[in-house]
């Protein structure tokens, strides 16, 4: 007695159920690899790329930037190498203690203060230089309006990370008014150059974001010059200046010539 066709091969299963069962598979795969780019980092972007490629070492494409979820661990969707040529554009975004000097050195940029602001950044401390001319007019130690403004962004810039902040040290410097060999007033000079750090530390004080313990100041006078007194004005501008030695918490405190050495090691480099 003949039997009858089946749709059932000889293992017992319909023929359509291998061809259903890889379609749900490959639809398992297609959802999996969506939900993984929804949440891209650095790992997982090499892993998709070794995938296709085969290769054993992949590295990522400099223009792929995501940013990160809430949820994501600090550093997750920014690639290798690329924390520090991220621009720091508002206060609200200084998280981190190197983000201040990011965000000021932006901000300098932005607002074309190349001429009388300079930012430096060292190991664990970001060091400010303001000519005189923002916060005082000459012999006299009354800040400018245009001078409380710079600083409330500066005071700004330390409210999320007041408690990484382990110091900011305000360095008061006059120059000398007459020719090179002529000293100033020794006792109107020291005087200047105190009141000058004591108040432009009293306002970024007054804005209540930093312990006042944390806040110190010094007047030098003329005999801190960063360029030799020759009696012309244009070294009198670089010499008279307020400097903020702002240093993280934990960090060695560095002596002023140690930081203006580090300063000068840097600006000569290549």
């Amino acid at each position: 007695m003949s039997r009858k066709s089946s749709s059932y091969d000889d293992s017992g299963g319909p023929n359509w159920l291998d061809t259903y069962a890889d379609m749900v598979t490959l639809l398992l795969t297609f959802f999996v690899l969506l939900f993984s780019m929804s949440s891209v980092n650095t790992e997982k972007w090499e892993m998709l790329v070794k995938s296709f490629q085969g290769a054993s070492e992949v590295t990522p494409p400099k223009q792929f930037v995501v940013r990160p979820r809430e949820d994501d661990k600090p550093g997750d969707g920014i690639l290798e190498g690329q924390e520090d040529t991220l621009p720091v554009t508002s206060p609200e975004e200084v998280k981190e203690f190197d983000d201040l000097y990011k965000y000021l050195k932006n901000y300098v940029e932005e607002n074309n203060l190349q001429n009388d602001v300079e930012v430096f950044k060292g190991d664990g401390y970001a060091f400010v230089t303001f000519r005189n001319n923002i916060f005082f007019d000459g012999n006299s130690a009354v800040l400018k309006p245009e001078g409380k403004k710079i600083l409330d962004i500066l005071s700004t810039a330390f409210t999320n990370i007041s408690d990484q902040i382990g110091k900011v040290s305000f360095e008061g410097h006059t120059a000398r008014s007459g020719n090179a060999e002529t000293a100033n007033d020794l006792i109107r000079d020291r005087q200047l150059s105190s009141e000058r750090a004591v108040n432009v530390l009293c306002y970024v004080q007054s804005r209540n974001i930093l312990d006042g313990q944390k806040l110190t100041s010094t007047g030098h006078g003329e005999f801190r010059p960063i360029a030799p007194h020759d009696g012309t004005e244009a070294t009198r501008i670089k010499n008279r200046r307020v400097e903020i030695y702002i240093l993280k918490q934990g960090t060695e405190e560095l002596s002023l010539d140690e930081v203006y050495a580090k300063i000068n090691a840097q600006q000569s480099a290549p």
